[in-house]
Protein backbone atom coordinates (compact mmCIF):
# COMPACT_ATOMS: atom_id res chain seq x y z
CA UNK A 1 0.00 0.00 0.00
CA UNK A 2 1.14 3.13 -0.98
CA UNK A 3 1.01 5.98 1.95
CA UNK A 4 -0.25 9.43 1.23
CA UNK A 5 2.12 11.80 2.98
CA UNK A 6 1.53 15.49 3.76
CA UNK A 7 2.83 18.22 5.64
CA UNK A 8 1.89 16.78 8.88
CA UNK A 9 2.99 13.03 8.83
CA UNK A 10 5.81 13.57 6.55
CA UNK A 11 8.88 13.77 9.21
CA UNK A 12 7.13 10.53 10.86
CA UNK A 13 6.45 9.00 7.32
CA UNK A 14 9.33 9.13 5.98
CA UNK A 15 12.19 10.85 7.15
CA UNK A 16 11.41 8.90 10.36
CA UNK A 17 11.24 5.76 8.62
CA UNK A 18 13.04 2.32 9.81
CA UNK A 19 12.83 1.46 5.74
CA UNK A 20 14.31 3.08 2.48
CA UNK A 21 11.46 5.31 1.03
CA UNK A 22 10.41 6.48 -2.18
CA UNK A 23 8.13 9.39 -2.38
CA UNK A 24 6.13 10.32 -5.41
CA UNK A 25 5.68 13.99 -5.75
CA UNK A 26 2.52 14.00 -8.01
CA UNK A 27 -0.91 16.03 -8.85
CA UNK A 28 -4.09 14.91 -9.90
CA UNK A 29 -3.82 17.04 -13.20
CA UNK A 30 -0.60 15.43 -13.99
CA UNK A 31 -1.33 12.97 -16.68
CA UNK A 32 2.45 11.05 -16.30
CA UNK A 33 2.10 11.10 -12.53
CA UNK A 34 -1.30 8.84 -13.26
CA UNK A 35 0.55 6.62 -15.70
CA UNK A 36 3.06 5.74 -13.04
CA UNK A 37 0.70 5.52 -10.08
CA UNK A 38 -0.30 1.86 -10.59
CA UNK A 39 3.35 1.21 -10.90
CA UNK A 40 4.17 2.37 -7.21
CA UNK A 41 1.13 0.60 -5.85
CA UNK A 42 2.32 -2.91 -7.58
CA UNK A 43 5.91 -2.27 -5.79
CA UNK A 44 4.82 -1.19 -2.58
CA UNK A 45 3.16 -4.78 -2.06
CA UNK A 46 5.99 -6.65 -3.60
CA UNK A 47 8.58 -4.64 -1.11
CA UNK A 48 6.04 -4.60 1.71
CA UNK A 49 8.84 -4.56 5.06
CA UNK A 50 11.83 -4.04 2.88
CA UNK A 51 10.87 -0.45 1.10
CA UNK A 52 8.41 2.35 1.41
CA UNK A 53 6.64 3.70 -0.73
CA UNK A 54 5.07 6.81 -0.41
CA UNK A 55 2.78 9.91 -2.39
CA UNK A 56 2.76 13.55 -1.62
CA UNK A 57 0.31 15.93 -3.79
CA UNK A 58 2.09 18.61 -4.91
CA UNK A 59 -0.70 21.11 -4.85
CA UNK A 60 -1.92 19.94 -1.28
CA UNK A 61 1.72 20.48 0.31
CA UNK A 62 3.35 23.21 -1.38
CA UNK A 63 5.47 23.84 1.57
CA UNK A 64 7.35 20.25 0.55
CA UNK A 65 7.65 20.84 -2.58
CA UNK A 66 9.48 24.01 -1.79
CA UNK A 67 11.64 22.48 0.35
CA UNK A 68 12.44 19.82 -1.93
CA UNK A 69 12.85 22.00 -4.54
CA UNK A 70 10.32 20.37 -7.09
CA UNK A 71 10.09 22.01 -10.07
CA UNK A 72 8.76 19.05 -12.40
CA UNK A 73 6.27 16.07 -11.56
CA UNK A 74 6.47 13.10 -11.45
CA UNK A 75 9.39 13.26 -9.25
CA UNK A 76 10.68 9.97 -6.86
CA UNK A 77 12.75 11.12 -4.09
CA UNK A 78 14.48 8.43 -2.08
CA UNK A 79 14.92 8.25 1.30
CA UNK A 80 17.51 6.32 3.72
CA UNK A 81 17.67 7.43 7.41
CA UNK A 82 16.39 10.77 6.81
CA UNK A 83 18.51 12.15 3.52
CA UNK A 84 17.60 12.02 0.02
CA UNK A 85 19.71 9.41 -1.76
CA UNK A 86 18.23 9.87 -5.03
CA UNK A 87 16.02 10.52 -7.34
CA UNK A 88 13.83 9.81 -10.90
CA UNK A 89 12.45 12.78 -12.34
CA UNK A 90 9.87 11.91 -14.98
CA UNK A 91 7.56 9.06 -15.70
CA UNK A 92 10.06 5.70 -16.11
CA UNK A 93 8.64 1.96 -16.77
CA UNK A 94 8.39 -0.49 -14.41
CA UNK A 95 11.80 -1.81 -14.96
CA UNK A 96 13.72 1.39 -14.41
CA UNK A 97 12.17 1.89 -11.08
CA UNK A 98 12.52 -1.48 -10.08
CA UNK A 99 16.20 -1.52 -10.80
CA UNK A 100 16.67 2.01 -8.69
CA UNK A 101 14.80 0.26 -5.74
CA UNK A 102 17.24 -3.10 -5.56
CA UNK A 103 20.11 -0.54 -6.01
CA UNK A 104 19.14 1.68 -2.70
CA UNK A 105 18.28 -1.91 -1.55
CA UNK A 106 21.90 -3.20 -2.27
CA UNK A 107 23.55 -0.08 -0.76
CA UNK A 108 21.28 0.58 1.93
CA UNK A 109 20.25 -3.16 3.69
CA UNK A 110 17.68 -3.10 5.70
CA UNK A 111 19.33 -5.88 7.63
CA UNK A 112 19.98 -4.54 11.50
CA UNK A 113 23.40 -4.98 11.77
CA UNK A 114 24.37 -2.93 8.44
CA UNK A 115 21.32 -0.41 10.05
CA UNK A 116 23.20 -0.10 12.56
CA UNK A 117 26.26 0.49 10.57
CA UNK A 118 24.97 3.44 9.00
CA UNK A 119 23.85 5.16 12.02
CA UNK A 120 26.74 4.56 14.16
CA UNK A 121 29.33 5.99 11.27
CA UNK A 122 27.29 8.89 10.74
CA UNK A 123 26.94 9.23 14.45
CA UNK A 124 30.93 9.23 14.57
CA UNK A 125 31.37 11.85 11.25
CA UNK A 126 28.90 14.01 12.84
CA UNK A 127 30.68 14.51 16.56
CA UNK A 128 34.28 14.69 14.74
CA UNK A 129 32.65 17.45 13.06
CA UNK A 130 31.17 18.74 16.31
CA UNK A 131 34.43 18.31 18.14
CA UNK A 132 36.58 19.75 15.27
CA UNK A 133 34.54 23.25 15.12
CA UNK A 134 34.64 23.16 19.35
CA UNK A 135 38.41 23.27 19.12
CA UNK A 136 38.51 25.62 16.58
CA UNK A 137 36.06 28.01 19.32
CA UNK A 138 37.99 27.00 22.17
CA UNK A 139 41.36 28.38 19.95
CA UNK A 140 39.38 31.44 19.40
CA UNK A 141 38.15 32.00 22.80
CA UNK A 142 41.58 31.26 24.25
CA UNK A 143 43.06 34.22 21.71
CA UNK A 144 40.47 36.91 23.16
CA UNK A 145 40.94 35.88 26.63
CA UNK A 146 38.57 33.95 27.07
CA UNK A 147 40.11 31.63 29.31
CA UNK A 148 37.20 30.34 31.39
CA UNK A 149 35.25 29.28 27.35
CA UNK A 150 38.29 27.94 26.55
CA UNK A 151 38.88 25.60 29.08
CA UNK A 152 34.87 24.43 28.83
CA UNK A 153 35.48 24.26 25.15
CA UNK A 154 38.34 21.57 25.53
CA UNK A 155 36.44 19.53 28.08
CA UNK A 156 33.64 19.42 25.59
CA UNK A 157 35.93 18.19 23.08
CA UNK A 158 37.38 15.58 24.96
CA UNK A 159 34.22 14.13 25.82
CA UNK A 160 33.23 14.52 22.03
CA UNK A 161 36.98 12.65 20.95
CA UNK A 162 36.17 9.59 23.45
CA UNK A 163 32.68 9.03 22.40
CA UNK A 164 33.82 8.98 19.24
CA UNK A 165 36.81 6.61 19.95
CA UNK A 166 33.65 4.68 22.08
CA UNK A 167 31.39 4.52 18.73
CA UNK A 168 34.17 3.50 16.36
CA UNK A 169 34.58 0.92 19.05
CA UNK A 170 31.55 -0.43 19.25
CA UNK A 171 30.96 -0.49 15.49
CA UNK A 172 34.46 -2.69 14.67
CA UNK A 173 32.29 -4.95 17.13
CA UNK A 174 29.39 -5.76 14.81
CA UNK A 175 29.09 -8.56 12.79
CA UNK A 176 29.88 -8.42 8.92
CA UNK A 177 27.91 -10.40 6.47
Amino acid sequence: MVVEVNDQNFDQEVLKSDLPTEVDFWAPWCGPCRIVSPIYEKLSEEYKGRFKFCKLNVDENQGLALKYQVMSIPLQLFFVDGQVVDQLLGAYPEQVIRSKVEEILRKFPVDENEKLRRILSRWIQENEDYSQKAKEWASKAGAAGNGVLSDALSQVTKLADEMVSSLAKLLGQLPRK
